[in-house]
């Protein structure tokens, strides 16, 4: 949306490109009112974390796309969500298959497509299992070269670069889509799962709606099937 900080647009772009580059047609948004983020076609709403009046930077294809939160301090919140590619996730499995479902789609769609290929060198410094909401997810650390919303004065130049971003990330299934949710980590990536309470917050202002199926983006489909 509009009033973003020109210098804090590149990281944050990178995330929607990856979206942008598998989309075979026009990009929606959402829409922000209240504090309150409501995805195209009543996907899931979301509550600010940041306040009422955040930067809001969505793009959409259907049933798949990113909404992202920031405000002037450089704090980051986001959401990730694509249509639940495999048949099983969210269905009666054990703890052992929906785990594996989480990770693949991190691993061999969500990862590459959004991050790694728009940010070089971008990287899942630690991760595993665990539960959220009483249900398995899939907990990771990215570390994201520069594309942090903060900046810091380079020692050699004097001049601000963006650092380095540490993503604390929770991936978990609902209603027939996979989502990732995101915070900036203030303390590095040091402690991995400092950010839990923090996404799960976040999480709690979450509201996941139960649609018909919509019809497959068989382009988007085939650029996460074409990454692994």
């Amino acid at each position: 949306m509009c009033g973003l900080p020109a210098r804090w647009i590149g990281g944050i772009a990178a995330l929607l490109g990856g979206l942008a580059a598998a989309s075979a047609g026009a990009l929606e948004q959402g829409v922000f009112a209240e504090g309150l983020y409501t995805a195209p076609g009543q996907l899931f709403t979301v509550r600010s974390p940041l306040g009422p009046d955040p930067w809001v930077i969505d793009s959409f294809d259907r049933a798949a796309g990113a909404v992202t939160f920031v405000n002037e301090a450089g704090s980051l919140y986001g959401v990730i969500c694509t249509p639940s590619f495999d048949v099983l996730a969210g269905a009666r499995n054990d703890p052992e298959t929906d785990l594996a479902i989480l990770r693949n789609w991190l691993h061999d769609a969500t990862f590459p497509l959004f991050f790694e290929r728009q940010l070089p060198g971008a990287s899942i410094v630690t991760e595993g299992p665990g539960t959220f909401d009483g249900r398995p997810a899939w907990i990771a650390v990215m570390r994201l070269p520069h594309g942090s919303a903060r900046l810091a004065n380079d020692p050699e130049t004097g001049l601000p670069v963006r650092q380095d971003s540490y993503r604390g990330a929770v991936v978990l299934t609902r209603e027939g889509h996979t989502y990732l949710l995101m915070t900036e980590m203030a303390d590095g990536g040091d402690d991995w799962n400092s950010f839990l309470p923090q996404l799960s917050q976040f999480y709690r202002g979450m509201h996941f709606y139960d649609l018909a199926p919509l019809p497959v983006d068989y382009e988007l489909a085939k650029a996460l099937d074409s990454s692994r």
